[in-house]
């Protein structure tokens, strides 16, 4: 039988119903704050952060909505003194004053968060995607100093599949033909640390449909190559390198920060493609105003978005092609009356709403494009919004 640890206690379904219940509140005449923290910088450089960026932006804001801001910054403080507990290494706070609806939502991360705060309308739901990645359901074959392990990863839940003691891995059974023909027991059914030989075969069977990362020092690592079989070999994804000195705990959370790492540096890779790849490129919409109209139209198979954006002030005289946002809620209002908009914050939450595949990237060739695109589902011929002369109707803010 398999059995469980724990890195956090926050799972990949627990952060699904999180982020589904962030995209649907309704916005209010109070924004909401949307925190971010790192807890391995420490409770006291936590506060200090939280101090700071308090300070800039209640000095933006005017006597009312200071109001709606002490009320929500003291709820987050008031969250903020229980997030500390072992194996929590980021947190996101989210709070509303009474004013909008009063609102407190907390999230634990067996990541760190970037800091982060800010003070909009809606929540700010792009790290969650972003940690969404590093969430999903994965399998690790660790070769450790005492056997190989096999386990099964999803968000902060760690799950022992099988096992195989050092002293029963045949690693230079050359003319073996699968993983299991080289440890195979004896006919009396003994098994392996404990699992059964029917167990061990079912696993390596779904571990093989799926992406299998790689774990040990260099050289178990390459022992592990030529001891899986070909099927195996072609379903790896990944490999981490793990010093055998390091304790099982900080193990686990170097291998789980590698593969987050990977996951990021693939979603990079596929927009990178996506924006420079002539044939890619054609499916391809970028800027704010083209990639909402893909999205009303039902067209954008996948919303890409980097983690900043720059607000846009929405003129009182400029007619608002915004109107769509928010529409079912009738709070387009909000954001069309001298307002500021975040197309990161909006499109993303849209996208949501839509269901519509989201990644999270902040390569450059993002940035040059406003930080915002998609690629489309089909050949629609949805125009790229091109470079403005001038601005007429907008201004960028900071």
């Amino acid at each position: 039988m398999a059995c469980s640890e724990t890195v956090t206690q926050v799972s990949l379904d627990s952060l699904d119903r999180s982020i589904e219940l962030l995209t649907s509140v309704d916005a209010a005449d109070a924004p909401f704050l949307s925190c971010y923290l790192d807890l391995e910088t420490g409770a006291e450089a936590c506060r200090e952060f939280l101090a700071s960026e308090a300070e800039f932006i209640r000095s933006g804001l005017g006597d009312i909505a200071q109001l709606d801001f002490d009320e929500a910054y003291q709820r987050l403080q008031e969250q903020f003194d229980g997030v500390f507990r072992e194996g929590i290494r980021g947190v996101a706070i989210f709070t509303r004053s009474m004013m909008g609806g009063r609102f407190s939502e907390v999230i634990p991360s067996m990541l760190p968060f970037r800091n982060q705060l800010s003070f909009y309308r809606v929540p700010d739901i792009r790290p969650l995607l972003s940690l969404r990645d590093a969430y999903a359901e994965r399998y690790l074959l660790w070769a450790a100093s005492d056997g190989v392990e096999l386990l099964r990863i999803e968000g902060g839940d760690v799950q022992t599949l099988a096992w195989v003691a050092e002293k029963r891995v045949e690693w230079h059974a050359a003319n073996q033909k699968s993983l299991l023909s080289r440890n195979r027991p004896v006919k009396s059914g003994r098994q392996f640390g404990g699992f059964a030989l029917q167990t061990f075969s079912r696993v390596l069977k779904s571990a093989g449909r799926l992406k299998l990362v790689l774990a040990g020092d260099t050289n178990r690592i390459e022992k592990l190559r030529q001891w899986l079989p070909r099927h195996l070999s072609k379903a790896v994804s990944q490999t981490v390198t793990v010093s055998p000195f390091l304790d099982r705990g900080r193990a686990l959370r170097q291998i789980i920060d590698h593969s987050a790492a990977g996951c990021r540096a693939a979603v990079d890779l596929f927009t990178k493609s996506c924006l420079q790849v002539p044939l890619v490129r054609r499916r391809c919409v970028t800027g704010p105003s083209s990639t909402l109209e893909a999205i009303e139209s039902r067209v954008l198979d996948t919303l890409l978005i980097t983690s900043n954006t720059t607000p846009t002030l929405i003129d009182s005289t400029q007619s608002s092609v915004l109107a769509s946002v928010d529409k079912e809620s009738g709070q387009a209002t909000l954001i069309n009356r001298g307002r500021y908009w975040d197309p990161g914050i909006e499109l993303s939450r849209l996208a949501c709403q839509q269901g519509i595949k989201i990644l999270v990237s902040n390569t450059r060739e993002l940035f040059r494009q406003g930080g915002v695109g998609g690629l489309l589902s089909d050949a629609t011929n949805v125009a790229v919004m091109p470079r403005p002369n001038a601005s007429v109707a907008t201004e960028r803010v900071a």
